[in-house]
C-alpha cells in the first residue's frame, strides 16, 4: 500500500494570482485535508522551456528523455520531467486563449513526448483538468489536454470537466462545487491507482 501521494499541479497561466489559480485552489484545499498528500504547485511561468524541436519526425529514436533535455534543448524541462516522473497525480490548469489551452501548457505537453515515447513513463498516473475562460472554449481546452493524458495512459478522474466562464469564481457556485468535489476525487482514485500493479500498456492474456 501506498503511505503518502504527491500531487503536481501545472499552473499554465501567466498570472499567479488569476482565476486560473482561485479555482485550481478549491481543488487544492480539499486535498489538503489529506494527511497523506503532499502538493506542489508549478508555475510554468517561472519554468520557461524551449519549443519542441520535433525529433520523432526525423527519427524516433532521438526523441528520448536525454536529447530532449540537452543541447538546445537544456533549459527547465529536465527538472520538470524529474517532478511529474515522481508524481502519483498531475492536476493540469489553464486560461483558455482563443479556444484552448494556453501557449504555455501546450509547450509543456509537446516537450513531454519524450517521456511517451520512452515507454509511457506517465503510464497509470493520475490525471485532472481546470480551465478558465473568458467565453467559449473551456470544455474544448479539457477535452484536448484529457487526449493527451488518455493516450498516455493516465488515469482521468471521473468529473474532471471543471471549468468557469466569464464571471467570478466565487460566485460560480456550480464551479467551485465541481473543483470541491475533483479534490476529493482525486484522493479516492489515487488510492485505486495505488492498487494497480500492471501497467494499462502492457496486455496480460
Amino acid at each position: 500500500m501506498c503511505k503518502s501521494f504527491k500531487v503536481v499541479a501545472i499552473h499554465g497561466s501567466p498570472r499567479k494570482d488569476g482565476k486560473t489559480s482561485e479555482l485550481l485552489g478549491y481543488v487544492l484545499a480539499e486535498l489538503e485535508k489529506y494527511d497523506d498528500v503532499d502538493i506542489e504547485v508549478i508555475y510554468l511561468i517561472d519554468h520557461p522551456v524551449r519549443f519542441c524541436m520535433g525529433c520523432y519526425s526525423e527519427d524516433s529514436r532521438l526523441c528520448n528523455p536525454k536529447n530532449c533535455t540537452q543541447g538546445v534543448l537544456e533549459d527547465s524541462m529536465k527538472s520538470l520531467h524529474s517532478k511529474v516522473i515522481l508524481s502519483d497525480a498531475i492536476i493540469f490548469a489553464t486560461p483558455v486563449y482563443w479556444y484552448n489551452m494556453s501557449g504555455m501548457m501546450k509547450n509543456f505537453l509537446d516537450r513531454l513526448t519524450s517521456l511517451e515515447n520512452a515507454g509511457k513513463l506517465l503510464d497509470n498516473k493520475v490525471a485532472a483538468f481546470v480551465a478558465v475562460a473568458e467565453e467559449d472554449g473551456a470544455a474544448h481546452t479539457i477535452s484536448n489536454l484529457m487526449a493527451f493524458a488518455n493516450d498516455n495512459g493516465m488515469l482521468i478522474v471521473p468529473y474532471s470537466l471543471v471549468y468557469t466562464t466569464g464571471r467570478r469564481v466565487k460566485e460560480d457556485e456550480e464551479a467551485t462545487f465541481y473543483a470541491k468535489r475533483l479534490g476529493h476525487n482525486i484522493y479516492r482514485m489515487l488510492k485505486m491507482a495505488c492498487k494497480i500493479k500492471t501497467p494499462w500498456k502492457e496486455i496480460n492474456d
